[in-house]
C-alpha cells in the first residue's frame, strides 16, 4: 500500500491505489467516513469515474434491500441509467457474496410460492445466478421439498380441477420427484 498524507490544506493526498481500498472498505461498512477522513476528502484512483462510484453506491443500496445476482444487478443499474461500463463496475466492485445472494433469493421465492428443487434452481438461473450459485442457494435454503409439493398441489386445486394422476403428473412436470408428488397429492386430499 502506498503512503497517505495530508497536504497543506489539510485534505488527504493519496499516492498509489490505496484510496480504492479505503473507498471500498467504507462502502462495505456503510460508513460515510474513511478511517476518520471525510469521504469528500478522498482523492480517487485514476480511471474511476464519478459514474462508476455512483453505480457502486447504488449497487450497495440495492443489495441492502433485496438480493440480486451479479448479472441481475448489472441489468438493474443499466435500467437506472448507468452505462454498461458503470453498471459492470458497480456490480463487480460491490463485494457481494453471490452465493449468499442466491440463498437469500431462494428463501424469498419460497416465502411467496411453492417450488420444486429443480424449479427453484431454474428460477435462480433465470434471475442470472450461475449454476453453482443457484445450487448453493437451493442446497442451503432449508426447504422441505415434500411440503413444497403439498403446497403446490393445494395451490393447483384452488384454481383448477385435476385427477389424482393428472395432479401427480403436473407436479412431476414442475420438477418434483414421484415420491414428493405422491406426498403432495395425498396432503392435498387425494
Amino acid at each position: 500500500m502506498r503512503q497517505i498524507s495530508k497536504n497543506r490544506s489539510g485534505r488527504v493526498a493519496v499516492k498509489g491505489f490505496a484510496v480504492v481500498f479505503l473507498l471500498v472498505a467504507a462502502l462495505v461498512a456503510g460508513s460515510s467516513s474513511l478511517g476518520g477522513f471525510s469521504s469528500d476528502s478522498v482523492v480517487y484512483a485514476k480511471g474511476v469515474t464519478l459514474g462508476q462510484r455512483n453505480a457502486l453506491r447504488t449497487a450497495r443500496n440495492y443489495l441492502r434491500t433485496m438480493p440480486f445476482s451479479q448479472k441481475g444487478l448489472v441489468k438493474q443499474l443499466k435500467y437506472e441509467g448507468y452505462s454498461s461500463k458503470e453498471a459492470r463496475y458497480g456490480a463487480g466492485h460491490c463485494k457481494a457474496n453471490w452465493k449468499k445472494q442466491a440463498l437469500k433469493s431462494a428463501k424469498n421465492y419460497l416465502g411467496t410460492m411453492a417450488f420444486s428443487r429443480k424449479g427453484l434452481i431454474k428460477q435462480l438461473k433465470y434471475e442470472g445466478f450461475t449454476a453453482s450459485q443457484a445450487n448453493y442457494g437451493v442446497a442451503h435454503c432449508g426447504a422441505n421439498w415434500k411440503k413444497q409439493a403439498a403446497k403446490s398441489a393445494k395451490n393447483y386445486l384452488k384454481t383448477m380441477s385435476f385427477s389424482k394422476s393428472g395432479l401427480i403428473n403436473q407436479l412431476m412436470y414442475e420438477g418434483f420427484t414421484r415420491a414428493q408428488a405422491n406426498y403432495g397429492v395425498k396432503k392435498a386430499g387425494y
